[in-house]
């Protein structure tokens, strides 16, 4: 059960049902396309180690993402109310997840995080393919103090994740969020059959790219960059790039960079530890990267080139995902299929989120080669 781009929306709870769940909310949103990550780390120890994952930053490693937010009266700006419903690369993924979740609710009812923590929580039985847990997560349990609600569910390529603060006088029912997960959880599944039974993916013929012909005319796609094709070795992409300049990882995992015989394109080509090419990159991720690369000298992705406004980024590949990564203030536009590839259109971060952010690299990936995050 692969779900990408708007389908995402068919896993988010409706409005009415945030508040019955959560009395307290108002000001529910609609389903939004962007995402806020934070992206940073650091901190105590947890004890177990498991327990970490209680406080991962669930959309980490997603490819795409559909959010609702609301108001709480004991709004924190460390604790997001919202509930998100995110793809990863592939059910493999989300079932690891899932499966840490559902650890983390068996052996975490009390452990420590620089100081004593709880979490009272209820776990489903499993439902046509579709899990779920919640429950409150106490930071101090001798005081009262901090708490947070946090409820999941799972359906194959997807998890979703709510998470609210909680008023003193006002508990959330753990087993109401998880009715109402799960429910919701199998019911996009059955509007995802439906909708794929009545009108089947059309298939498409990717161009596989000539290494004779200049880069510019090379097509980034979900499959590789032009001759370049994910899943390759790293001896291939030097035998079909001979003439270009290598610079080799500046870091252990890192891309090596190839560079065009006259200097006004490059690319970042980034293997796993076997050699197998999970990502290459036409330009830059970041600022910091940027070297004024020449848009009309590199590769493009339906004409869509370094250089273009992020709008035709959308134009050209609708019902991606806008993500802001707070941390490092960069922006990127996501562009996923169901079969876990991913193209990233990576903006400046003067722009922010504007439409008119300009595009400074592209980005194709194979995810399913991404090891999933684990706390331990």
């Amino acid at each position: 059960m692969s779900f990408v781009g708007d389908e995402l929306s068919w896993l988010l709870p409706s409005a009415d049902d945030i508040l019955a769940l959560i009395p307290s909310a108002t000001e529910v949103s609609a389903p939004s396309d962007a995402l806020e990550q934070i992206s940073d780390g650091g901190g105590p120890e947890f004890t177990p180690a498991i327990c970490g994952v209680l406080y991962m930053e669930q959309s980490l490693a997603s490819l795409g993402a559909r959010t609702m937010s609301w108001s709480m009266p004991s709004d924190s700006e460390y604790t997001p109310n919202s509930v998100i419903a995110m793809q990863f690369a592939d059910e493999a993924h989300v079932t690891a997840r899932m499966d840490q979740l559902e650890r983390a609710a068996s052996e975490c009812g009390e452990f420590d995080y620089g100081g004593p923590q709880t979490f009272a929580s209820v776990v489903a039985d499993g439902e046509d393919g579709a899990r779920a847990l919640a429950g409150t997560l106490n930071a101090d349990p001798s005081s009262d103090g901090w708490r947070v609600f946090h409820g999941f569910a799972a359906v194959g390529n997807t998890l979703v994740h709510l998470t609210t603060s909680l008023p003193d006088a006002a508990p959330i029912d753990a087993e109401a969020a998880v009715e109402l997960l799960q429910t919701t959880a199998v019911g996009a599944k059955s509007e995802l059959v439906e909708s794929l039974t009545s009108t089947p993916p059309a298939g498409t013929t990717e161009p596989e790219g000539d290494a004779s012909v200049p880069w510019a005319e090379w097509s980034i796609t979900g499959s590789g960059a032009g001759p370049i094709r994910l899943g390759d070795t790293y001896d291939v992409v030097v035998a079909v790039l001979p003439d270009a300049a290598v610079t080799p990882p500046s870091y252990p995992g890192g891309p090596s960079t190839f560079t065009s015989p006259d200097g006004t394109a490059s690319l970042m080509v980034t293997a796993t530890e076997d050699g197998t090419i999970s990502e290459i990159t036409a330009g830059a991720r970041s600022d910091e990267e940027d070297a004024g690369v020449d848009g009309m000298a590199a590769p493009h992705a339906l004409e869509v080139r370094i250089g273009d406004p992020v709008s035709s980024a959308l134009a050209a590949f609708p019902s991606g995902t806008r993500v802001h990564i707070s941390s490092s203030g960069q922006w990127a536009y996501y562009a996923a299929d169901r079969e876990g590839r991913l193209l990233t259109f990576h903006t400046t971060r003067d722009d922010t989120d504007s439409t008119e952010a300009r595009i400074i690299g592209i980005t194709t990936a194979d995810t399913t080669l991404r090891g999933d995050l684990t706390v331990e």
